[in-house]
């Protein structure tokens, strides 16, 4: 058994040989860089072992440098060391050949230590040698070769170069006029010199202190209007001024700018509490020459919704903004329409509405009673009485509220109208 264990090891060490050589062949095709060695580091070695056939090796092979061991106290016979092959193959000898054993050197003194138990060598090692196998070369190291330095190349001369011919430049070609709107936005973009101001006089700036501080006179084209166009001045200024607050509290709301948005809100809440005072009414504004002569349909559905805003059952402060409504549908059927057949009808809706409540604006109601019979001098509503009785009631106009009454008397086809007017005349006139 322990003979088959020999000859296993023996094969082991061969093959190992074997892989060793196999991979030296393939790492001598791979070329190391050149290594430089420190001047200053001094080159050490370490003596080789002896070897059982030191003339049979090759100079070129490199020996492992042997690893240390520690002996015991008692030294003691080393074991046997299986000496491999040569490498010129022996022929297979017919019996097992016993082969001597070498003592090594023995091995410097060390601590004592427990002592192990010894370990008897075999009185005799019996070898058989394997099979021929091819001879195992040891690996060459590849030669170290110094670094080349870099040739050095010569300066390249430049060609010569050629007198260049100096060409005269040709004149200038003469462009095209910027178009305006460029011109504009060009001198837009360029920022004016500030020229250096000139000193000015004490009296110079306290009398442009004077006039910054005197509000500005009014434009020069409404100097001189008659009432009407003043009038319609000031309407139109009031709904500009509306429509500019409202697009600003847009614009403050679309960018989330809520300070910006609360001013023009209040703003907005303190103009819509100033009293709008209608200096001119539409009854005013319309010539009193005015006939119903054609029915328009877009008056007729006007004059509808006028009614039902009028009418509409509400308490206040809410049936005033229907009433207001009201009064917006009737004036623009005036405006809007002024030869059809509801213009008489409008003004004395309107007249009702002013004479109420909610308005008292009694000069008013007077002034639209007064257009619907002079518009239509048959008309079925009773305005002549009303702007009679708002005379004598209301405006207390002695004069005015008898001559209406008397007209009530001569023209009006109602005899209960009739009846109420006399007996007024009587009050009034004592007869």
């Amino acid at each position: 058994m322990y003979r088959y264990s020999l000859v296993l090891a023996a094969i082991g060490a061969i093959l190992f040989c074997a892989a060793g050589h196999a991979l030296a062949q393939a790492g001598s095709e791979y070329q190391l860089p050149p290594v430089k060695l420190k001047p200053e580091r001094p080159i050490t070695t370490q003596p080789i072992p002896p070897t059982p056939a030191p003339a049979e090796l090759e100079p070129e092979a490199v020996t492992p440098a042997p690893v240390p061991t520690v002996a015991p106290a008692a030294p003691k016979a080393p074991a046997p060391v299986a000496v491999p092959a040569p490498e010129t193959p022996a022929p297979a000898p017919e019996e097992p050949v016993a082969v001597p054993t070498e003592a090594a050197p023995p091995a410097p003194a060390a601590e004592p230590k427990e002592a192990l138990p010894p370990v008897e060598p075999p009185s005799e090692i019996l070898w058989e040698a394997p099979e021929p196998a091819a001879p195992v070369e040891a690996p060459k190291a590849a030669p170290v070769e110094a670094p080349k330095a870099a040739p050095i190349e010569a300066p390249i001369a430049k060609p010569a170069e050629a007198p260049v011919a100096v060409e005269t430049p040709p004149e200038p070609m003469a462009l095209p006029p910027m178009p305006p709107e460029l011109a504009g936005e060009r001198a837009e973009e360029t920022p004016p010199v500030a020229k250096p101001q000139k000193m000015r006089k004490p009296e110079e700036i306290q009398k442009e202190v004077v006039e910054a501080q005197i509000a500005p006179a009014g434009e020069a084209e409404l100097a001189g209007q008659n009432e009407v166009a003043l009038v319609e001045e000031v309407a139109r200024t009031r709904k500009a001024y509306d429509r500019a607050l409202v697009a600003l509290k847009d614009y403050y709301l679309a960018r989330a700018n809520a300070t910006k948005l609360d001013w023009v809100n209040s703003e907005l809440a303190a103009f819509e509490q100033v009293p709008k005072i209608q200096y001119l009414g539409v009854a005013e504004l319309a010539s009193p020459t005015l006939r119903p002569t054609r029915r328009i349909e877009a008056a007729d559905q006007l004059y509808a919704e006028g009614i039902n805003y009028k009418d509409y059952p509400a308490f206040p402060p809410g049936k005033k903004d229907y009433l207001k409504t009201a009064l917006q549908k009737f004036q623009t059927i005036i405006e809007k329409y002024p030869n059809s057949d509801k213009i008489d009808d409008a003004a004395f809706r309107m007249g009702e509405i002013y004479s109420g409540w909610y308005f008292q604006d009694y000069t008013r109601a007077v002034q639209c009673y007064e257009r619907c019979w002079q518009w239509n001098p048959r008309t079925d509503h009773p305005a002549l009485f009303n702007a009679a009785k708002i005379y004598d009631e209301k405006l207390k106009n002695r004069a005015k509220a008898v001559e209406l009454y008397n007209r009530v008397l001569a023209e009006s086809a109602n005899e209960n109208l009739k009846n109420q007017a006399l007996s007024r005349l009587k009050a009034l006139t004592g007869k």
